[in-house]
């Protein structure tokens, strides 16, 4: 389970937080901006918006003011059409509204992320999250997270309309370097994720991501990724893209203590 951080001033989340969400649309108040979220670099991050008119954002915010339950149904089908996996944010009392407005439209039911402001991490069934403090000073929400959040988690597909064409899954002998070879398409689109396996962190069992050589059909490099930085720069906390347009293979440096995956896309 996961720790995550949402407030609506950026800079009152603890600039380490593992796991972030914020908003991407508001009614009344400026969005986040870049800078806002680059403040987490470490982080995984979640978007949320308020405007159920909002085709963008993993979260919908049910809430007075913002998003009503019977709004719920339309956003969620639109985000699918776009090819999102969405979640609702409603609070307890709410819930059972939401997932009436779900049957009654005939609409499959989305992730929920709940919030009770119990003190109690524990999540509820048929939730992906918990929010189960508020307003912590100086001015941010405490929230459980499950391993794997569909639809935050390793869904590139989802949030950039790519196709998966081939997962991998490499099982080191230990922690020292490795290196693994890969087939990409060749096409200008080639690419590759790279993410520690469902349940990994890449904290509790860190991982990095060393040199990836690319070479083309004419056995010349076309690429690899960004120089290497001291700290965190390659250290899989979620998952990492390198874009390899017209690589047919590529050789990837690595070294880690746990099992992780390679998504060929394209």
């Amino acid at each position: 389970m996961r720790t995550m951080y949402d407030a609506v001033t950026a800079a009152n989340i603890p600039a380490n937080a593992e796991m972030v969400a914020g908003y991407i649309d508001r009614i009344h108040l400026a969005p986040w901006s870049d800078a806002d979220w680059a403040r987490f670099p470490r982080a995984v991050k979640v978007t949320i918006v308020k405007r159920a008119g909002t085709n963008a954002g993993h979260v919908l915010d049910v809430e007075p003011g913002d998003a009503t339950p019977a709004e719920a149904p339309g956003w969620v089908r639109m985000r699918r059409a776009a090819g999102a996996d969405p979640t609702i944010y409603c609070n307890t009392s709410t819930w059972p509204s939401v997932r009436s407005a779900f049957s009654s439209a005939g609409v499959a039911e989305p992730h929920y992320w709940i919030a009770h402001y119990d003190g109690d991490p524990t999540i509820p069934a048929g939730a992906v999250a918990k929010q189960y403090r508020g307003d912590v000073a100086p001015g941010f929400d405490v929230s459980s997270v499950l391993d794997y959040w569909p639809g935050v988690d390793g869904n590139e597909s989802a949030s950039t309309g790519v196709e998966i064409m081939e997962r991998i899954t490499v099982t080191p002998p230990n922690a020292d370097q490795n290196t693994v070879r890969v087939f990409l398409s060749g096409s200008p689109g080639a690419a590759i994720v790279i993410r520690p396996r469902l349940g990994g962190d890449g904290f509790s069992k860190p991982m990095w991501v060393g040199d990836i050589f690319a070479w083309g059909s004419d056995r010349q490099g076309v690429g690899h990724n960004p120089t290497q930085t001291a700290g965190y720069v390659n250290k899989l906390t979620s998952h990492r893209r390198y874009d390899l347009p017209g690589a047919v293979w590529a050789d990837i440096n690595y070294s880690a203590a746990e099992p992780f995956e390679i998504d060929i896309v394209g």
